[in-house]
């Protein structure tokens, strides 16, 4: 089992997966949520304490926020239109990659867990995977790790 950051937002992984699947390895995707911006819940780094873990991340530099908010706010869309939250239909798209990709998003409270749960029984068409890749083809703007 081999864990490495994965979602909608972060797609880098990407050229690995035929070799893991080939050695019949799993992969544990974690921050299947972008770090929040696949809960629709984020904020500016004007907003984070100055030793914030944001303030040193690509996406949230001012170049590239508004980019990544946009990329959430049309995956909203795709998401209401489906009668699912943003979370939701980003956990079911990382089931919909692989058999051997297993998301571990974190959850703050039990309605978090029941709703992430939920995300199993989400189907995305052929047509929400292609909505998807045109919304973000190469995941977020920015790096997803520190000094990116």
């Amino acid at each position: 089992m081999q864990q490495y950051q994965y979602s909608i937002l972060a797609r880098d992984v990407e050229p690995l997966l035929p070799v893991l699947e080939e050695l019949g390895i799993g992969l544990v995707a974690y921050f299947p949520l972008a770090r929040g911006f696949l809960t629709g819940h984020v904020a500016s780094r004007d907003q984070y304490a100055a030793d914030d873990f944001r303030q040193n991340l690509g996406w949230w530099a001012p170049a590239n926020f508004a980019k990544n908010v946009e990329i959430a706010k049309e995956l909203t869309s795709l998401a209401a239109a489906k009668g699912v939250s943003l979370s939701q239909l980003a956990l079911a798209w990382l089931l919909t990659r692989k058999d051997y990709i297993v998301p571990i998003p974190g959850a703050r409270n039990q309605q978090r867990v029941s709703e992430n749960i939920s995300a199993a029984e989400l189907v995305l068409t052929d047509a929400d995977l292609k909505r998807i890749d045109e919304i973000a083809p190469n995941g977020g703007i920015g790096g997803r790790i520190w000094g990116e």
